[in-house]
């Protein structure tokens, strides 16, 4: 039996990197976009502390008449407006609802894009 156990040797260098391509399918796809409107875009962003500041200014005063709009849009690391990522995975999810599942005629590819986009 243990003439049966021999260890041969493996040709090669090891550890390989021969699963390189099967494992390069299996990446998810990054996408570097800009969008740009034909219309405009209300931000409404909810910033809790902005609405405390202003339930605790006294009644009749300036602040409490007044809203911040720095507080309610969205900015990048730039100083630009910006769009949150989750406001456009939705938009192509929900732009899906109009297109046919390749897998059934009577489904919406809206499921298959949602499994799809991360």
């Amino acid at each position: 039996m243990a003439s049966r156990l021999k260890a041969t040797a493996i040709g090669g260098e090891v550890p390989s990197n021969g699963a390189d391509n099967t494992l390069a399918l299996s990446t998810p796809y990054v996408a570097t976009v800009k969008l740009e409107g034909t219309a405009d875009l209300l931000f409404h962003r909810y910033c809790p502390e902005t609405v405390a500041a202003q339930a605790a200014a006294p009644k009749g005063s300036k602040g409490k008449k007044t809203d911040n709009l720095e507080s309610m849009v969205y900015r990048n690391d730039a100083g630009e407006l910006s769009a949150p990522g989750e406001w456009v995975r939705q938009s192509i999810i929900h732009a899906a609802k109009y297109r046919q599942d390749p897998r059934s005629p009577r489904k919406s590819a809206m499921d298959l894009f949602k499994a799809g986009l991360v």
